[in-house]
C-alpha cells in the first residue's frame, strides 16, 4: 500500500478575525484523510486572531516586531515550521473550495515534474476600484493551465521547496508567489493551475482612496521594486521583468514625460501627454466611467512611485530567520490510522 503523503496548511495572517475560523474550518474539512498540520503564520495582528485561531487548536508562529511584517513573510513563517509533503497557501480571508486538495494532490502525485498547482478563484463583489479591477481580470491573473506563478498560492511540493532555498521572500511586500514561481522554473519546475475551483475570497471594503493610501503606508506599491532590486544580477531577471512590465513600461513612461514637460515647449508636451489620454480613454470606454478612468491612471502612478521606492530599498538575505513565538506547537503524526491507503 502506498503512503499517504502528509500535508501542511500555512494560513498567513494580519488582523483577519473576521474570517481566519471560516478559512480554518474550509482546510480541516478536507485534511482529515492525511496526516496533517495546520499554522497560522499571523504578522503580529492587533486584533484576537491569534486567540481565534489557538481557539481552533492549531499551531500559531508569530513575528515578534513589526518591522518584520511584510507579504513575504507571510508564508515562510508557515514554511519555517513545516513538516509535510506538502504545504498548501492560503490567507485568513479565504476559503478553500470542496474537493480541491483531493485533486491537487493527485495531480502533483503523478506528475513529479511539477512543483505546485492552484485552481480557479471566485471573489465577492467588489467595493473599491482596486478589486473591481480585479476581478475584471481574474481571467488574466490566475489563468489555466502551465503558468509561470501561482497568485494566490497553490499546494507546493516540499522537495522543490528546498531545492530553491526557501518558500517566499521576506523583502517583499507583493509579489512572493511570482518571485517563488520564476525561482522554481529557474530551477527546471513546473507551476500548473487546474480548472477547478480553489478558494473563494473576500474583497477588502475599504474606500479607492483608502486603500491606496493603506498600500503605501504597508509599502504593497514597493513591490514591483522590490522584486527587480532582489533578482538584480540573477538568472531569473528577465522573468522578473516580465511580471512587472506594467508598471515598468509606465515608470519610464512617466519619466520621459518629465523631461517633455521640463522642456517647456507646449507642443512636445501635447504629444508626450496624447498616451496618457488614450489610456484615459480607453479605461473610460472599457468601464463606461470617467471615474475609473481616471482612478487607473491614479493607480498607475502610485504603483511608479512605489516601484522607485522598492528599488531603493536595501535587500536582506531571505535565509535569515526572523524572531518569531510559537503557540500551541504542532506535530504531523505519521503513525495514525490516516497514514496508509
Amino acid at each position: 500500500m502506498n503512503k499517504t503523503p502528509s500535508i501542511t496548511v500555512s494560513i498567513k495572517t494580519l488582523n483577519e478575525a473576521q474570517g481566519i475560523e471560516k478559512t480554518i474550518d474550509s482546510v480541516r474539512k478536507q485534511l482529515q484523510p492525511y496526516p496533517h498540520q495546520i499554522i497560522v503564520a499571523d504578522s503580529l495582528s492587533t486584533d484576537n486572531t491569534r486567540d481565534l485561531a489557538l481557539g481552533k487548536d492549531v499551531m500559531v508562529v508569530c513575528l515578534d516586531n513589526i518591522s518584520d511584517r511584510s507579504c513575504g513573510i507571510g508564508h515562510q513563517l508557515g514554511w519555517l515550521y513545516s513538516e509535510g509533503d506538502y504545504l498548501l497557501l492560503l490567507d485568513g480571508d479565504m476559503e478553500l473550495e470542496p474537493g480541491f486538495l483531493d485533486t491537487a494532490v493527485e495531480f502533483l502525485e503523478t506528475h513529479p515534474e511539477y512543483a505546485g498547482v492552484a485552481g480557479s478563484v471566485e471573489m465577492d463583489d467588489a467595493s473599491n476600484y482596486e478589486f473591481k479591477s480585479r476581478k475584471q481580470r481574474l481571467h488574466l491573473i490566475y489563468p489555466h493551465g502551465d503558468t509561470d506563478h501561482l497568485g494566490g498560492g497553490g499546494l507546493y511540493r516540499r522537495s522543490a521547496i528546498e531545492k530553491v532555498g526557501y518558500l517566499t521572500n521576506l523583502n517583499l511586500h507583493a509579489y512572493e508567489e511570482a518571485e517563488l514561481g520564476i525561482r522554481l522554473g529557474a530551477a527546471g519546475y513546473k507551476l500548473h493551475r487546474l480548472d477547478v475551483p480553489y478558494f473563494s475570497h473576500t474583497s477588502y471594503t475599504m474606500p479607492t482612496f483608502k486603500m491606496l493610501i493603506y498600500r503605501w503606508k504597508n509599502r504593497f506599491l514597493c513591490a514591483p521594486g522590490e522584486l527587480l532590486r532582489g533578482c538584480w544580477g540573477k538568472a531569473h531577471f528577465p522573468a522578473a521583468l516580465r511580471i512587472v512590465r506594467n508598471e515598468l513600461v509606465f515608470t519610464l513612461y512617466l519619466l520621459i514625460l518629465l523631461v517633455c514637460l521640463l522642456t517647456f515647449n507646449a507642443k512636445v508636451i501635447v504629444i508626450a501627454l496624447l498616451p496618457l489620454l488614450a489610456f484615459i480613454a480607453l479605461k473610460t470606454a472599457k468601464n463606461r466611467s470617467l471615474r475609473d478612468g481616471v482612478q487607473s491612471v491614479i493607480n498607475l502612478f502610485m504603483f511608479s512611485a512605489g516601484m522607485l521606492r522598492g528599488m531603493a530599498r536595501a535587500v536582506r538575505d531571505p535565509m535569515q530567520r526572523p524572531a518569531v513565538t510559537v503557540f500551541n506547537p504542532k506535530h504531523i503524526d505519521t503513525e495514525n490510522e490516516n497514514s496508509l491507503r
